[in-house]
């Protein structure tokens, strides 16, 4: 699942737990599956910010920005 399906789906059971009388144990269920998504999501986030940080050191010394000449 990716990241955006899975913050989909995130938001989904955040809004069943807002708005619905649920029973307790479907609750808890849908809290627990709630966490095990957060949990993915930020897994993924943590790799794509090392992936974005290792482009970035390979990147370094590559190129240089110059300023624009006014005309």
């Amino acid at each position: 699942m990716t990241i955006e399906d899975s913050l989909k789906k995130l938001e989904e059971i955040t809004s069943k737990l807002e708005q619905s009388e649920l029973p307790l144990d479907d609750a808890i269920s849908l809290f627990e599956e709630g966490l095990a998504l957060a949990s993915s999501i930020k897994e993924g986030l943590d790799k794509a910010r090392l992936r974005i940080d290792e482009v970035i050191e390979k990147a370094k010394g590559t190129f240089e920005l110059a300023p624009l000449d006014a005309e």
